[in-house]
């Protein structure tokens, strides 16, 4: 799975285009702008929550994940401020039935491990802090809490899904013995579009 990003420079102002393999489109599942934009940042995390979005689609969660029937998907996002707007794009859309609840847990604030404690989807970008990554994975715990990541090696370091680039190509990979211990099924098909690390 791969999303090739292209740099243009015209006079003083850096343009970015992302082109859009048909095939990625048919993953995606929905509309995503093809063309130019002004802010590399703001476009590929608008890409990255409509992946995010329809990982929700592809992934089972154990019913212990939901309080009930009718409870919001909760995704916990952490970043700056690229990521708000980007991942604004999906909150209050449906995924299995339930409606996508978006929230920015800060974690200096006091409902931070609660609302950690109630996400069934917790993404970390590049922009936080390795170290500060593992005091989330570490506050997650062993519940079943889907968790995705940017930063180098993190789905060997207890993450399950890592987007990484390689020849200016997007991909992901699925570390199954970690989506195994959070109780998270995955689609074949899913499956199939991923780099799977197994480090049974």
């Amino acid at each position: 799975m791969a999303i090739k990003t292209r740099q243009m420079q015209r006079s003083k102002n850096i343009r970015i285009k992302i082109v859009i393999p048909v095939c990625i489109c048919q993953f995606l599942l929905c509309s995503i702008a093809i063309g130019t934009v002004q802010s590399q940042n703001l476009e590929e995390y608008k890409v990255k929550a409509a992946f995010v979005y329809n990982f929700t689609k592809l992934i089972q969660w154990p019913k212990t994940a939901f309080d009930s029937e009718m409870e919001p998907f909760k995704i916990a996002v952490f970043g700056n401020e690229d990521l708000k707007e980007s991942f604004q794009t999906i909150d209050g859309k449906i995924s299995a039935g339930r409606v996508i609840s978006i929230r920015y847990p800060d974690p200096k604030g006091n409902d931070y491990k609660k609302m950690l404690a109630d996400s069934q989807v917790v993404f970390i970008s590049r922009h936080t802090r390795l170290e500060q990554a593992l005091q989330i994975l570490n506050s997650i715990g062993d519940r079943p809490v889907l968790t995705i990541g940017e930063v180098k090696n993190f789905s060997r370091a207890g993450g399950i899904i890592q987007f990484f680039t390689r020849d200016d190509y997007l991909h992901f990979e699925i570390n199954i013995k970690n989506a195994e211990a959070h109780q998270l099924k995955f689609s074949s098909r899913l499956l199939k579009l991923a780099v799977i690390v197994d480090e049974k």
